[in-house]
């Protein structure tokens, strides 16, 4: 059953993403993302990748939010170790 809920709210997230690419959803993510990330296929790459969270945070919310903290925690945790290991490499 949840996998049909979940189903169902991807389907329709995906085609009001698709439907609304032009006029809402492109160009908030091109305000968004840096230059590198963005392609002339970006519809087709970012509207599923976003109709899954979106859709996986309708249909179980807490697990999403804690997933979103753990992998928040483990790239601030990943951060602070690269800058710590690049202040002790001596590059000269």
């Amino acid at each position: 059953m949840m996998l049909l809920i979940w189903l169902i709210a991807f389907a329709v997230i995906l085609a009001l993403m698709i439907k609304g690419w032009e006029s809402s959803t492109g160009p908030a993510l091109d305000r968004v993302l840096p230059a590198v990330l963005r392609s002339e296929g970006d519809r087709w790459i970012w509207c599923p990748a976003l109709a899954v969270l979106v859709a996986t945070f309708f249909v179980s919310p807490i697990d999403m939010l804690m997933t979103l903290l753990v992998i928040g925690l483990l790239a601030l945790i990943v951060g602070k170790l690269g800058c710590w290991v690049m202040g002790k490499v001596n590059l000269h």
